[in-house]
Parts: structure tokens; sequence; C-alpha cells
């Protein structure tokens, strides 16, 4: 059985899509653990409703504590073998868990990773650039399972990468712990922080691949992310923005450190920890005087003593170390 995993927090706009697509699977023994981390819109009577609808949904009730928590508590309440996370905006190709827990069976693996329908994607967030709403349509293939392509890997931190242009066939692309299906004895332990708000996926996505687990990479796009201007990244304020990215930097750096060999650390801090240094540059850089300068520099002063900006992943993160030091030494 699969537990799907699904943190809600006023969506009751897009709730039902997410909703349908779990129910509308291929693949029918699975639960759906939607957590209700306060919602004060109608997605409480949403959930209601489905509760009535269908038996196999399960909803937890809980004073609003964010995605992190109410994450940890979804997988606690699994009694699933494997854990599905799907975010309650977003939602998912009916053959997704058909197709994962087949290809899981077959190759004997921890994780299976898939991908997002990237046009979709596109073509909502142009739309957004320039002001017009655009619906998430898609045309859903039907695929045959027995003929769907995948790579197995023991070294799945090889295959990883936070670069969007990254080459690479079997990439898996981005720490979203969304667009994969876990073995719930890999992740049970392994808890997201939630005293971080923004990026809280990096230090828990690090977690996991130190944890060395067998994978299966498929690229087929079984998930569909609907952009929002309305969501954490894109509504955060600067400084909210480097000093929750500086945390996630620092802790998941901590993670990589006690875990990883020097060959797996320099790997890592050149394929994901330089972008999100890089992501938290560009917010102190971006916020000018509104920004604490101090508290930035010695934010920055911290990982540089750590050793977060070893190993940088070319010119351009060469000359935002530069940067770094320059504003280190001038705050």
């Amino acid at each position: 059985m699969i537990s799907v995993v699904v943190p809600v927090y006023n969506v009751a706009k897009y709730l039902r899509r997410c909703i349908d697509s779990v129910r509308a699977q291929t693949y029918t023994d699975w639960e759906m653990i939607c957590i209700n981390d306060g919602s004060t819109d109608k997605s409480s009577e949403i959930l209601s409703e489905y509760l009535e609808k269908d038996s196999r949904i399960r909803v937890i009730n809980k004073q609003n504590e964010g995605v992190s928590a109410a994450r940890n508590d979804g997988v606690a309440a699994a009694r699933g073998d494997w854990i599905l996370f799907l975010d309650s905006d977003d939602f998912i190709h009916p053959q997704t868990l058909e197709i994962t827990h087949r290809i899981a069976a077959k190759a004997g693996v921890d994780i299976v990773s898939f991908r997002h329908d990237a046009r979709m994607h596109r073509r909502v967030r142009a739309g957004m650039l320039v002001g017009i709403r655009i619906a998430p349509s898609v045309r859903q293939k039907n695929y045959d399972v027995e003929r769907v392509k995948y790579k197995t890997t023991g070294n799945l931190i090889k295959y990883t990468t936070e670069r969007n242009h990254s080459f690479g066939r079997w990439r898996v692309r981005h720490c979203y712990p969304v667009m994969h299906l876990y073995r719930r004895a890999l992740i049970s332990n392994i808890g997201f922080d939630t005293d971080i708000k923004i990026t809280e996926d990096f230090p828990w996505w690090t977690r996991v691949i130190f944890a060395h687990p067998r994978a299966a990479i498929t690229r087929l796009p079984l998930y569909y992310y609907v952009p929002h201007w309305s969501s954490a990244l894109n509504s955060a304020h600067a400084q909210r923005m480097y000093e929750n990215v500086g945390m996630s930097i620092m802790r998941s750096y901590s993670v990589a450190a006690d875990a990883a060999t020097p060959h797996e650390m320099r790997w890592w801090q050149r394929e994901f920890l330089w972008p999100f240094i890089i992501t938290c540059v560009r917010a102190v850089r971006r916020a000018g005087d509104e920004i604490d300068k101090s508290g930035a520099a010695t934010r920055l002063a911290c990982m540089e003593k750590m050793g977060c900006f070893d190993n940088p992943s070319g010119f351009r993160a060469r000359k935002y170390r530069r940067w770094i030091r320059r504003f280190i030494a001038d705050s």
C-alpha cells in the first residue's frame, strides 16, 4: 500500500483537483493523508466532503505550524510501505502510483524518482510573467507499464543536481520532496526541520541522499507542478529569504560534512550547495539597505568558516564568492 501525504493550508481553489487526481489512480491500494494545517478558507469543508466519499482518505486537523510539521505528521501517521508527497495545489498523472510501484517492485529500490510536466509548467509560468492566468491543462498519455524505461543506481548522489541546466539524461533535478516514491522505512526517521520556512526541503533531501538509498530514475512526466506567485518562495521578503536559505545551507552542510566522502562532498557542493548560496546572495543584494547587513555578514562569515564556500561550481560561483568576501570585509 502507498500512503500519499498532502499538507493542506488555504488551498480551496485547487484542493479538489489534487484529491481527484489521487482518486483517479489506476493503482487502487492507497491511502491519502491530508494534514489540514489550520486552514481558514473552505479547505476544511472540502476535506469533510471527500471523507464521506472515499474511506481511503484520512484527515488530520491541527493548528498551523507550517508545511514541514505537516509532512512530519503525515509520515508519522502513514500505514503504507511506500510514501509519496503531493502538494495540495499540484496534481499527478493517473498512472503515477501504478508505474512507480511497479518499478519499485521490479528494481528492488528505496526511491523511484520521476519528473514534472515541464511544458505545462513553462506555459503557466510564462502567463504569470505577463499577467495572464493560464489554466494548467495537460494531455495525459496512457503508458504501457511493462515498457517504461528506468535507470537504477546505488549512487543517487551522482545523478542529483540543483542546477536547472545540468546535462545528463537521467538527472534528478532539484531537492523537491515531491516527484519521488519513497520506501517508508527509509524516511520514517528523517524529519523536516520545522524552524526553516523556505527551502526547508534542502536539509531533508541532503539527509535522504546521504543515507545512500538504492534508486530508480524514470524520465516520465508524472507530476504536474503548478506555479503560483503566492507560493512561499515567490512571495518571500528578501530578509526572510536570506535568513531561511542561510539556515538551510548551514544545516545541509553539517549533514554532508558528517556523511560524505571527499569526492561526494565536492560533487554535492558544486551541484547542490552553490545554487543555494547564489540564491542567498541574490536575496542580500536585492534587499539593498532594507536588510540587516551586519546580521547577513555574520551569517556569511560563519558559512565561510564552516567551509560552505569551498569547491565553487564555475566562473559565476567564484565571482559570487569574491563578492561574499568583500561584503563580509566591508560590513
